[in-house]
């Protein structure tokens, strides 16, 4: 059954729908962090493994997750530019001292302070 009954207004439809998604789903994924940079922070400070590993696997997930976004041409190839030989654990230190050092941001959403911290620490060779 056909809502419309030309395809011009079918396709405004369309438009419309799509940008109402499109809306949707940006107005949730700006709200949609698991962690802030605090919980991240205090995980990242931690004298347990427990946490310790939490914030490691947090900062490695995110890093694998832009990696192979770059890979598939998803981010450009400068969206981050971690070297060669650098460990997980350097990663992890250098978020938490970044989150240690900039306690003003540290309510915002853990996800956007990784690349930050890392993209700071690790700029991208200019070219």
């Amino acid at each position: 059954m056909t809502i419309f009954k030309n395809s011009h207004s079918n396709h405004a439809a369309r438009v419309v729908a799509v940008r109402i998604i499109a809306l949707a789903l940006w107005s949730t994924a700006t709200h949609a962090g698991f962690d802030t940079g605090n919980r991240l922070y205090e995980d990242c400070s931690a004298d347990t493994y427990f946490n310790r590993g939490y914030c490691g696997g947090y900062v490695v997930g995110i890093v694998d997750t832009i990696e192979s976004m770059q890979i598939a041409g998803l981010l450009p190839k400068d969206a981050l530019c971690i070297p060669e030989g650098v460990t997980k654990g350097q990663l992890a230190d250098t978020v938490q001292k970044y989150l240690q050092d900039n306690p003003a941001i540290r309510h915002n959403d853990a996800g956007n302070l990784v690349p930050e911290a890392l993209r700071e620490a690790f700029p991208c060779p200019q070219q």
